[in-house]
């Protein structure tokens, strides 16, 4: 016997899924300039020209023995001191590299975090619509989830929330930019969301995170500032992946970052 849910999922692609294997075919017989896809997160600009620079630089000029190894578990030193930096420059994040953590993209950021973070019973809960792996990850995990619906602009209300959230909440996730909605989360909500989840915890005497998934986290076309959470809310934890930002998807580099004061 195989797990039953297991073959549920497996025994059918995902509507998108479906969408992205139809457009595969009709490129091949219409030309591949005649066909928009808008099923799965493949960018349409191309890579940054130092992307290719520095992957050929590496294979060319690294020591081949180092560059395919092992590296340590949580991801190299360096790179992960990098990424703080960055983060801290930028966003002001209080980034601290001993708490960020190598994934093989967001997807596996999410799977590690809330198999982390989750013990059979406890409760998830995202804003709909959702990226359709938060169900499934949180499901696998053994966690219950829940679903909050947004207003008529695609923003979380925290009413609706109050009327999901419960003692065995243990995380929110929320998606800004959003997935598949695309609208971006202004400071003044994650504020609420952050004062609202902090009232809660006291409540219920136990850490509620706030997990921010943020693979499109660069895709803001206007002047506005993104609210990096870290420093709104304390039991903070992100999930980044370079797949957007630099056109990479199926080289799997991404990142866990966990509030240096949520520990």
């Amino acid at each position: 016997m195989i797990n039953e849910k297991m073959e549920a999922l497996g025994s059918e692609p995902s509507e998108i899924r479906k969408l992205f294997e139809e457009a595969k075919l009709m490129r091949k017989e219409r030309g591949e300039d005649n066909v928009f896809d808008f099923s799965i997160g493949n960018p349409s600009a191309p890579s940054p020209i130092e992307v290719k620079e520095g992957l050929i630089k590496l294979i060319q000029e690294e020591d081949s023995h180092k560059l395919h190894s092992y590296t340590s578990s949580q991801g190299d030193p360096e790179t992960r001191k990098a990424i703080a930096e960055y983060l801290n420059k930028k966003y002001d994040a209080n980034a601290n590299p001993d708490l960020i953590y190598l994934t093989m993209g967001a997807s596996a950021g999410l799977a590690v975090v809330i198999n982390a973070l989750t013990n059979p019973g406890d409760e998830i809960i995202v804003f709909a619509p959702y990226f359709p792996e938060y169900r499934v990850i949180s499901e696998k995990a053994g966690a219950k989830f829940f679903e909050v619906k947004t207003n008529e602009k695609f923003m979380p209300d925290i009413a609706l929330l109050d009327e999901k959230i419960s003692e065995k909440t243990k995380c929110v996730i929320i998606d800004s930019p959003n997935n598949p909605t695309g609208v971006v989360y202004p400071e003044t909500l994650i504020k609420s969301l952050a004062d609202y989840l902090k009232k809660k915890e006291k409540e219920y005497n136990h850490p509620i995170y706030l997990f921010s998934d943020e693979p499109y986290r660069e895709l803001i076309y206007n002047d506005e500032e993104y609210p990096f959470t870290t420093r709104y809310y304390v039991d903070s934890i992100i999930t980044y992946s370079f797949s957007k930002s630099l056109s990479i998807p199926g080289e799997r580099f991404g990142y866990v970052l966990v509030s240096s004061k949520a520990q």
